[in-house]
């Protein structure tokens, strides 16, 4: 979660001017980055989503009544 926040932070920043990627003095290419850090934050949340088991989904069987 904390990567798609700052990526939409490097990603406006970058678009407006008020932010540059060090070393190479480039808006554009900062805003680019930001956009990987969303799509890599975005990733993380959707595989973590899909690992958790849902409600209606136990891990176990139900048992059986024996009788």
């Amino acid at each position: 979660m904390l990567s798609i926040i700052l990526g939409l932070v490097m990603v406006i920043g970058g678009l407006t001017g008020k932010l540059v990627l060090r070393g190479t003095e480039s808006g554009g290419a900062l805003a680019v980055l930001g956009g990987v850090l969303i799509a890599w934050g975005l990733y993380r949340v959707v595989s973590a989503k899909k690992q958790k088991p849902s409600a209606d989904q136990s891990a176990e069987p139900p048992d059986e009544k024996k009788g």
